[in-house]
């Protein structure tokens, strides 16, 4: 059975305050704490896995176990962190994070500029490389899905669809949507880390464009082609456009196939970024400011020292003078 307003959890340690979202196996939960600060509880849906199998419950539980384990274990500014695990009656659940901010669809009404959408993209992509080297995919990459938080210019991947690839096989399903790749399409294609790039590249289109890209099965039919993100916004960079194109292209193994590799072709580097500065400004500021105040102390106690010694260890004007070089004559007549 799925958990009711009001209803406590984990000892009383949360209180549910709505449901948030369901998918086939899976059920997300907005919920407060013992101090009233809020997050979210996803597991699975109790009502839904009752109905399978006694060994596909089994296997699936396992599955979401071993998935959520991982992703506790990635610890990542650009990933939504998991406060804590815990079991539920028969259910295992994962506290999140609660991220205050605006998603990223809500900032594309309009396109951004490519250097504000490239550090966005950036952000992820470092935290996309982080979930990979756990072992996991996203699966799920969509600007609706990416969370700026409030108080800073920083991207933050939220909803991970768990224990997907297992659900996919009890139940699949097409998901006919710009930002998903072929294989999430198409039961009997792998999935790798070239998966999650084809969906980053989607939602950068849809960052520098305003519009959604052309869906991956539409493109296999031949009912409609891609169109270069360049031809919508010129200004666009070539180096940009065609990373994007080769990105989202439909046969996974024609892709970049690691995260890092597709960020090299957008020519994107570890460095100090205007987000980064934007995201830290903060912190740039108080060490600054303990500097600023370290030398102005330093300025300071060596003033007091000079005025505390004794007139005759201060120093003194004096008319003789320094040089140990006596002057040379000049020549006389």
């Amino acid at each position: 059975m799925t958990w009711t307003v009001g209803q406590k959890l984990h000892n009383g340690k949360y209180v549910i305050e709505k449901e948030l979202g369901r998918r086939r196996f899976g059920i997300t939960y907005l919920a407060t704490d013992e101090q009233g600060n809020k997050l979210i509880i996803e597991t699975l849906n109790e009502d839904q896995i009752n109905s399978l199998t006694p060994s596909d419950r089994d296997s699936l539980k396992c599955k979401f176990v071993d998935e959520a384990r991982k992703l506790e274990c990635c610890k990542h500014r650009h990933i939504v962190g998991v406060d804590k695990t815990f079991i539920e009656g028969q259910l295992f659940c994962l506290a999140l994070e609660y991220i205050r901010g605006d998603t990223l669809a809500s900032l594309t009404q309009k396109a951004l500029s490519e250097q504000e959408a490239l550090d966005y993209i950036q952000q992820v992509g470092k935290g996309l490389i982080e979930l990979h080297t756990q072992g996991l995919l996203h699966q799920n990459i969509k600007p609706e899905n990416i969370i700026v938080r409030g108080d800073r210019y920083e991207a933050v991947l939220i909803d991970f669809n768990l224990a997907a690839d297992f659900e996919h096989l009890l139940s699949f399903h097409s998901l006919n949507e710009p930002f998903a790749p072929l294989e999430l399409n198409c039961e009997k294609m792998p999935r790798g880390a070239c998966t999650d790039v084809y969906s980053l590249a989607a939602t950068l289109y849809r960052l520098l464009t305003g519009q959604y890209p052309t869906n991956a099965l539409d493109r296999q039919q031949g009912k409609a082609d891609l169109i270069p993100p360049k031809v919508i916004n010129p200004r666009l960079s070539r180096r940009v456009n065609d990373a994007i194109m080769k990105g989202m292209r439909l046969e996974p193994d024609t892709r970049p196939q690691t995260m890092q590799e597709w960020l090299d072709l957008l020519g994107l580097k570890p460095s100090t970024s205007i987000s980064w500065f934007k995201a830290n400004a903060g912190t740039v500021w108080t060490v600054f400011g303990t500097l600023a105040g370290l030398l102005v102390t330093l300025v300071a106690l060596g003033v007091y020292v000079k005025l505390s010694l004794p007139p005759s260890q201060q120093e003194t004007p004096s008319d003789t003078p320094t040089s140990q070089v006596e002057p040379i004559e000049p020549n006389k007549p």
